[in-house]
Protein backbone atom coordinates (compact mmCIF):
# COMPACT_ATOMS: atom_id res chain seq x y z
CA UNK A 1 0.00 0.00 0.00
CA UNK A 2 2.79 2.79 1.11
CA UNK A 3 8.60 2.90 -1.56
CA UNK A 4 10.59 4.99 -2.21
CA UNK A 5 10.34 8.64 -1.98
CA UNK A 6 10.20 10.68 -5.11
CA UNK A 7 12.06 13.94 -4.94
CA UNK A 8 9.50 16.06 -6.47
CA UNK A 9 8.80 19.62 -4.63
CA UNK A 10 5.33 20.60 -5.45
CA UNK A 11 6.49 24.55 -5.54
CA UNK A 12 9.64 26.05 -5.76
CA UNK A 13 9.97 28.68 -3.12
CA UNK A 14 13.47 29.44 -2.09
CA UNK A 15 14.07 27.78 1.26
CA UNK A 16 16.79 29.53 2.86
CA UNK A 17 14.14 32.54 3.01
CA UNK A 18 13.90 32.65 7.03
CA UNK A 19 9.90 33.27 7.10
CA UNK A 20 9.15 29.94 5.18
CA UNK A 21 7.47 27.00 6.93
CA UNK A 22 8.97 23.75 5.74
CA UNK A 23 6.41 21.20 4.61
CA UNK A 24 7.19 18.09 3.71
CA UNK A 25 3.84 16.00 2.29
CA UNK A 26 4.15 12.52 2.26
CA UNK A 27 1.96 10.77 -0.54
CA UNK A 28 0.30 7.56 -0.95
CA UNK A 29 -0.78 7.28 -4.87
CA UNK A 30 -2.60 4.17 -3.74
CA UNK A 31 -4.91 5.28 -0.83
CA UNK A 32 -8.58 5.47 -2.22
CA UNK A 33 -7.98 2.52 -4.27
CA UNK A 34 -6.05 5.14 -6.64
CA UNK A 35 -7.40 8.62 -5.57
CA UNK A 36 -4.58 9.27 -3.81
CA UNK A 37 -2.49 9.87 -7.08
CA UNK A 38 -5.13 12.13 -8.34
CA UNK A 39 -5.42 14.52 -5.22
CA UNK A 40 -1.28 14.33 -5.00
CA UNK A 41 -1.34 15.69 -8.91
CA UNK A 42 -3.75 18.40 -8.43
CA UNK A 43 -1.17 19.62 -5.11
CA UNK A 44 2.05 19.62 -7.22
CA UNK A 45 0.08 21.61 -10.13
CA UNK A 46 -1.48 24.53 -8.59
CA UNK A 47 -0.20 27.72 -7.83
CA UNK A 48 2.64 28.23 -4.86
CA UNK A 49 1.59 29.34 -1.72
CA UNK A 50 3.05 32.14 -0.01
CA UNK A 51 4.93 31.70 2.76
CA UNK A 52 5.24 27.81 2.82
CA UNK A 53 8.08 25.72 1.26
CA UNK A 54 6.64 22.62 0.39
CA UNK A 55 8.01 19.01 -0.82
CA UNK A 56 6.28 16.20 -1.54
CA UNK A 57 7.12 12.40 -0.93
CA UNK A 58 5.36 9.13 -2.08
CA UNK A 59 5.10 5.66 -0.50
CA UNK A 60 4.71 2.93 -2.84
CA UNK A 61 4.81 -0.40 -0.45
CA UNK A 62 3.87 -0.97 3.49
CA UNK A 63 6.40 0.73 5.73
CA UNK A 64 7.39 3.83 3.61
CA UNK A 65 4.95 6.06 5.78
CA UNK A 66 7.16 4.95 9.02
CA UNK A 67 10.72 5.58 7.01
CA UNK A 68 10.14 8.76 5.58
CA UNK A 69 8.37 10.18 8.48
CA UNK A 70 11.25 10.06 10.30
CA UNK A 71 13.36 10.71 7.50
CA UNK A 72 11.74 14.21 6.78
CA UNK A 73 11.06 15.01 10.36
CA UNK A 74 13.88 16.62 11.17
CA UNK A 75 13.88 19.44 8.06
CA UNK A 76 10.15 19.74 9.09
CA UNK A 77 8.09 22.15 10.60
CA UNK A 78 5.02 20.42 9.50
CA UNK A 79 4.39 16.69 7.73
CA UNK A 80 1.57 17.02 5.55
CA UNK A 81 -0.50 13.72 4.63
CA UNK A 82 -2.47 12.65 1.15
CA UNK A 83 -3.78 9.16 2.15
CA UNK A 84 -5.98 7.34 4.14
CA UNK A 85 -6.22 5.88 7.48
CA UNK A 86 -3.26 3.34 7.04
CA UNK A 87 -1.27 6.24 6.04
CA UNK A 88 -1.60 8.59 8.92
CA UNK A 89 -0.75 5.32 11.06
CA UNK A 90 2.69 4.91 9.26
CA UNK A 91 3.21 8.67 9.32
CA UNK A 92 2.10 9.04 12.84
CA UNK A 93 4.50 6.00 13.75
CA UNK A 94 7.78 7.14 12.21
CA UNK A 95 7.16 10.90 13.63
CA UNK A 96 6.44 9.41 17.57
CA UNK A 97 7.29 9.99 20.20
CA UNK A 98 8.04 13.83 19.57
CA UNK A 99 5.93 14.68 16.56
CA UNK A 100 5.58 17.58 14.83
CA UNK A 101 2.34 18.84 13.32
CA UNK A 102 0.73 17.08 10.73
CA UNK A 103 -1.91 17.72 8.63
CA UNK A 104 -4.26 15.25 6.85
CA UNK A 105 -6.03 15.73 3.09
CA UNK A 106 -8.15 12.58 3.41
CA UNK A 107 -8.57 10.29 0.48
CA UNK A 108 -8.52 6.49 2.01
CA UNK A 109 -11.42 3.68 2.58
CA UNK A 110 -12.59 4.81 5.55
CA UNK A 111 -10.69 8.03 6.45
CA UNK A 112 -11.86 7.51 10.58
CA UNK A 113 -9.21 9.64 12.25
CA UNK A 114 -9.56 13.07 9.72
CA UNK A 115 -13.64 12.94 10.33
CA UNK A 116 -12.58 14.07 14.05
CA UNK A 117 -11.32 17.05 12.23
CA UNK A 118 -12.35 19.77 9.69
CA UNK A 119 -9.96 18.22 7.57
CA UNK A 120 -9.72 19.87 3.86
CA UNK A 121 -11.33 18.28 1.07
CA UNK A 122 -9.38 19.42 -1.53
CA UNK A 123 -5.47 20.63 -2.47
CA UNK A 124 -6.54 24.55 -2.10
CA UNK A 125 -8.00 23.72 1.25
CA UNK A 126 -4.87 21.72 2.41
CA UNK A 127 -3.00 24.99 1.88
CA UNK A 128 -5.55 26.85 3.65
CA UNK A 129 -4.72 24.89 6.71
CA UNK A 130 -1.14 24.77 6.26
CA UNK A 131 -1.32 28.28 6.44
CA UNK A 132 -3.77 28.91 9.07
CA UNK A 133 -1.26 27.34 11.52
CA UNK A 134 -4.31 26.50 13.67
CA UNK A 135 -5.50 22.98 15.25
CA UNK A 136 -5.97 20.29 17.82
CA UNK A 137 -3.22 18.56 20.40
CA UNK A 138 -4.81 14.82 20.49
CA UNK A 139 -3.95 11.73 22.19
CA UNK A 140 -2.26 8.80 20.92
CA UNK A 141 -2.65 5.25 22.50
CA UNK A 142 0.38 3.56 23.04
CA UNK A 143 0.76 -0.41 22.41
CA UNK A 144 4.32 -0.61 23.31
CA UNK A 145 5.81 -1.36 20.09
CA UNK A 146 3.28 0.39 17.73
CA UNK A 147 0.74 3.40 18.35
CA UNK A 148 -2.89 4.06 17.42
CA UNK A 149 -4.39 7.37 16.69
CA UNK A 150 -7.96 6.39 15.98
CA UNK A 151 -9.18 2.92 17.08
CA UNK A 152 -8.26 -1.01 17.53
CA UNK A 153 -10.42 -4.07 17.53
CA UNK A 154 -10.40 -7.34 18.36
CA UNK A 155 -12.33 -10.65 17.78
CA UNK A 156 -15.10 -9.87 15.17
CA UNK A 157 -13.68 -6.60 14.51
CA UNK A 158 -10.41 -7.87 13.54
CA UNK A 159 -12.32 -10.62 11.73
CA UNK A 160 -13.81 -7.94 9.63
CA UNK A 161 -11.07 -6.36 8.59
CA UNK A 162 -8.91 -9.13 7.82
CA UNK A 163 -12.11 -10.18 5.50
CA UNK A 164 -12.04 -6.63 3.93
CA UNK A 165 -8.44 -7.44 2.79
CA UNK A 166 -9.79 -10.08 -0.02
CA UNK A 167 -12.62 -8.36 -1.23
CA UNK A 168 -11.81 -6.62 -4.20
CA UNK A 169 -14.25 -3.92 -6.68
CA UNK A 170 -15.80 -2.21 -3.43
CA UNK A 171 -14.41 1.45 -2.29
CA UNK A 172 -15.42 3.14 0.71
CA UNK A 173 -17.77 1.69 4.09
CA UNK A 174 -19.88 -0.57 1.85
CA UNK A 175 -16.52 -2.20 1.67
CA UNK A 176 -16.56 -3.11 5.38
CA UNK A 177 -20.43 -3.79 5.63
CA UNK A 178 -19.79 -6.81 2.79
CA UNK A 179 -16.90 -8.06 5.05
CA UNK A 180 -19.35 -7.77 7.89
CA UNK A 181 -22.07 -10.47 6.44
CA UNK A 182 -19.01 -12.53 5.02
CA UNK A 183 -17.60 -12.53 8.42
CA UNK A 184 -20.72 -13.62 9.90
CA UNK A 185 -20.88 -17.38 9.03
CA UNK A 186 -17.70 -18.00 10.72
CA UNK A 187 -17.97 -15.97 14.21
CA UNK A 188 -15.50 -16.74 16.98
CA UNK A 189 -15.48 -15.67 20.43
CA UNK A 190 -11.63 -15.36 22.09
CA UNK A 191 -11.34 -15.63 25.55
CA UNK A 192 -9.64 -12.26 27.12
CA UNK A 193 -8.84 -10.87 30.32
CA UNK A 194 -9.24 -7.06 30.90
CA UNK A 195 -7.83 -4.91 33.60
CA UNK A 196 -8.56 -1.51 33.54
CA UNK A 197 -6.54 1.54 35.75
CA UNK A 198 -8.42 1.22 39.01
CA UNK A 199 -7.90 -2.75 39.14
CA UNK A 200 -11.08 -3.90 37.67
CA UNK A 201 -10.91 -7.04 36.45
CA UNK A 202 -13.10 -8.57 33.24
CA UNK A 203 -12.82 -11.97 31.95
CA UNK A 204 -14.47 -14.50 29.73
CA UNK A 205 -15.25 -15.29 26.27
CA UNK A 206 -16.70 -12.16 23.79
CA UNK A 207 -17.63 -11.99 20.27
CA UNK A 208 -15.56 -8.35 20.26
CA UNK A 209 -13.37 -5.47 22.46
CA UNK A 210 -13.68 -2.31 20.51
CA UNK A 211 -10.52 0.45 22.02
CA UNK A 212 -11.69 4.09 20.82
CA UNK A 213 -9.33 7.42 20.70
CA UNK A 214 -11.91 8.59 18.18
CA UNK A 215 -15.44 8.02 17.53
CA UNK A 216 -15.99 6.23 14.24
CA UNK A 217 -14.39 3.18 12.57
CA UNK A 218 -14.73 1.26 9.17
CA UNK A 219 -16.17 4.22 7.63
CA UNK A 220 -19.34 4.31 8.96
CA UNK A 221 -19.45 2.26 12.78
CA UNK A 222 -19.68 4.48 15.80
CA UNK A 223 -18.18 1.64 18.10
CA UNK A 224 -17.29 3.91 20.36
CA UNK A 225 -19.76 6.93 20.15
CA UNK A 226 -18.70 9.47 23.07
CA UNK A 227 -14.58 8.41 22.26
CA UNK A 228 -13.17 12.00 22.61
CA UNK A 229 -9.56 12.55 21.20
CA UNK A 230 -8.18 14.93 23.60
CA UNK A 231 -9.14 13.48 26.62
CA UNK A 232 -6.31 11.30 27.90
CA UNK A 233 -8.41 8.29 28.25
CA UNK A 234 -9.18 5.15 26.22
CA UNK A 235 -13.08 4.45 25.43
CA UNK A 236 -14.10 0.56 25.02
CA UNK A 237 -16.76 -1.43 23.90
CA UNK A 238 -17.25 -4.89 25.08
CA UNK A 239 -19.30 -7.04 23.55
CA UNK A 240 -21.21 -10.62 24.52
CA UNK A 241 -20.77 -13.65 22.48
CA UNK A 242 -23.97 -13.33 20.20
CA UNK A 243 -25.03 -15.58 17.29
CA UNK A 244 -25.47 -14.51 13.73
CA UNK A 245 -28.94 -13.03 13.89
CA UNK A 246 -28.42 -11.05 16.74
CA UNK A 247 -25.18 -9.24 15.46
CA UNK A 248 -27.54 -8.33 12.33
CA UNK A 249 -30.31 -6.60 14.55
CA UNK A 250 -26.92 -4.83 16.35
CA UNK A 251 -25.58 -3.87 13.17
CA UNK A 252 -27.76 -1.11 11.85
CA UNK A 253 -27.63 0.69 15.53
CA UNK A 254 -23.80 0.45 14.97
CA UNK A 255 -24.02 3.72 12.85
CA UNK A 256 -25.33 6.14 14.89
CA UNK A 257 -23.73 4.67 18.62
CA UNK A 258 -27.23 3.02 19.19
CA UNK A 259 -25.83 -0.60 19.73
CA UNK A 260 -24.68 0.85 23.38
CA UNK A 261 -28.22 0.21 24.42
CA UNK A 262 -28.28 -3.59 24.21
CA UNK A 263 -27.63 -5.33 27.03
CA UNK A 264 -24.94 -7.93 25.21
CA UNK A 265 -22.59 -3.94 25.07
CA UNK A 266 -21.16 -2.77 28.01
CA UNK A 267 -18.92 0.43 27.36
CA UNK A 268 -15.78 1.83 29.50
CA UNK A 269 -13.40 4.50 29.82
CA UNK A 270 -9.60 4.32 31.07
CA UNK A 271 -6.50 5.37 31.51
CA UNK A 272 -4.37 2.28 31.10
CA UNK A 273 -5.74 -1.05 29.67
CA UNK A 274 -3.89 -4.58 29.89
CA UNK A 275 -5.75 -7.16 27.64
CA UNK A 276 -4.61 -10.89 27.78
CA UNK A 277 -5.67 -13.21 25.14
CA UNK A 278 -5.96 -17.11 24.63
CA UNK A 279 -5.54 -18.31 20.97
CA UNK A 280 -4.12 -16.83 17.70
CA UNK A 281 -6.75 -14.45 15.89
CA UNK A 282 -6.84 -11.27 13.87
CA UNK A 283 -6.69 -7.46 14.64
CA UNK A 284 -6.40 -4.37 13.64
CA UNK A 285 -4.83 -0.95 14.68
CA UNK A 286 -6.15 1.97 12.83
CA UNK A 287 -7.25 -0.35 10.18
CA UNK A 288 -3.80 -2.04 9.62
CA UNK A 289 -4.16 -6.03 9.85
CA UNK A 290 -2.07 -7.93 13.09
CA UNK A 291 -2.48 -11.63 11.59
CA UNK A 292 -2.16 -12.29 15.52
CA UNK A 293 -2.97 -10.67 18.41
CA UNK A 294 -0.02 -10.76 21.30
CA UNK A 295 -0.73 -12.84 23.87
CA UNK A 296 -0.72 -9.58 26.26
CA UNK A 297 -1.49 -5.77 25.57
CA UNK A 298 -0.63 -3.28 27.14
CA UNK A 299 -2.51 0.26 26.43
CA UNK A 300 -1.76 3.55 27.55
CA UNK A 301 -2.06 7.49 26.81
CA UNK A 302 0.21 9.90 25.45
CA UNK A 303 -1.85 12.79 26.30
CA UNK A 304 -2.66 15.42 23.63
CA UNK A 305 1.06 14.93 22.17
CA UNK A 306 0.08 14.73 18.73
CA UNK A 307 -0.54 18.52 16.78
CA UNK A 308 -2.97 18.25 14.06
CA UNK A 309 -3.33 21.10 11.96
CA UNK A 310 -7.14 21.51 10.59
CA UNK A 311 -9.96 23.76 9.77
CA UNK A 312 -11.75 26.22 12.80
CA UNK A 313 -15.04 24.03 12.53
CA UNK A 314 -14.30 20.62 14.19
CA UNK A 315 -17.08 17.99 13.43
CA UNK A 316 -16.89 16.33 16.89
CA UNK A 317 -16.40 17.79 20.03
CA UNK A 318 -13.05 18.46 21.60
CA UNK A 319 -12.42 18.78 25.48
CA UNK A 320 -9.57 21.86 24.82
CA UNK A 321 -10.20 24.83 21.96
CA UNK A 322 -8.47 25.40 18.69
CA UNK A 323 -5.11 26.74 18.82
CA UNK A 324 -1.96 27.75 17.12
CA UNK A 325 0.50 25.57 16.62
CA UNK A 326 3.50 26.94 14.87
Amino acid sequence: MLGSMVASPARRVPSHHPSLMKVRVIGNPQAGRGRGRNLIEAFRAQAPTPGLDVSVALTRCPGDGVRLARELAGGADVVGIIGGDGTVHEVVNGLMPHPVPIAILPCGTGNDFASLFDCPQNPRGFADVLRNRRGARVDVLDFGNRFCVNSAGLGFEGQVNQRSHGIRGIHGPPLYLVAVFKTLSSLACPYYELTLADGERINGERLMVSIGNGSRTGGSFHLTPDACPDDGLIDVCIVDPMRWPRVVAMLPGTFRGRHVRRSEVRMLRTERLTIETKGEHPMHIDGELIEITPPVLEITVRKRVLPVLCGTRSPNPLRHNLEVLL
